[in-house]
């Protein structure tokens, strides 16, 4: 509760738009330091989480973020993150350590609601000392945890209506550009947020949307479950997204920390 005070500035910063800190990583850190407490209710909560915003690949720094969260949980208090900052800047530093403390929390609640059914279904001594503790604990803990279960169940919901990425229609084999091939390959990482594909991907009317990579353009066409795209920049786009092809090529080979970081956005 200390470290999660000291850290508060960082815990909301790591909701904001703008975060210092990946929302797909954070959900990593989260479930790892789960794994280790054994909490089933943050599991299921911050799985559901997971699977709405999707699987993303790797980055860099996330070996050592799984690692220094899980060091925190099995020691049960928070440690040096010196390691952390030769892999992130000092304010993500801050999010990642006050988002393992808020996770220990939220664990040590959990857990005390399964100690707290277990003494009264009497597989656990009926201690009354203790039970009182844990039922004070978990009767603090209603008004928030009914909203994160409710949260958790609508964000499993939306995951589970959200439409699958389809195979995207391609020119003919051999005609299709670089950029062209790296969205498809990309589609899946791009439209794993389920809200984002439901939007997109469900929407009654084809999104038509150029985008520029460098010298090398195409047209993507998205809406009604189906993916096109194409060479070019067709006459009827909404609007050119245009940014380097270097940032999708990391992306394509999961080096980079947030994608499309530095796209613009002018009309055609």
């Amino acid at each position: 509760m200390v470290e999660l005070g000291k850290t508060l500035p960082g815990l909301l910063r790591s909701y904001l738009p703008g975060q210092p800190l990946n929302p797909r990583t954070r959900e990593r850190v989260i479930l790892a330091v789960t794994e280790v407490n054994g909490c089933r209710y943050c599991a299921w909560i911050h799985g559901s989480w997971q699977d709405f915003l999707g699987e993303n690949s790797l980055v860099d720094a996330d070996e050592a973020l799984l690692t220094y969260a899980r060091a925190c949980a099995e020691a049960g208090r928070p440690l040096d993150p010196t390691p952390l900052t030769d892999v992130l800047p000092a304010d993500a530093v801050a999010s990642v350590r006050a988002t393992v403390a808020q996770i220990e929390v939220s664990n040590l609640v959990g857990n005390t609601v399964d100690g707290l059914i277990a003494r009264l279904t009497r597989k656990r001594p009926l201690d009354p000392v203790n039970t009182a503790g844990e039922a004070a604990v978990v009767a603090a803990a209603i008004p928030l945890a009914i909203p994160m279960l409710a949260a958790g169940a609508a964000l499993r919901a939306a995951s589970r209506l959200a439409p699958p990425v389809p195979a995207a229609q391609m020119p003919p084999a051999g005609e299709a550009n670089l950029l062209v091939h790296l969205l498809a390959q990309l589609a899946p990482t791009l439209l794993a947020n389920a809200l984002l594909r439901s939007a997109v991907l469900g929407s009654p009317v084809v999104l038509v949307v150029g985008l520029k990579a460098g010298k090398t353009t195409a047209t993507v066409r998205a809406g009604q479950g189906r993916l096109a795209l194409e060479n070019g920049i067709s006459p009827d786009v909404l609007m050119v997204v245009e940014g380097d092809v270097e940032p999708l090529l990391r992306l394509a080979s999961g080096q980079v920390l947030q994608e499309a970081r530095n796209l613009r956005i002018r009309r055609p």
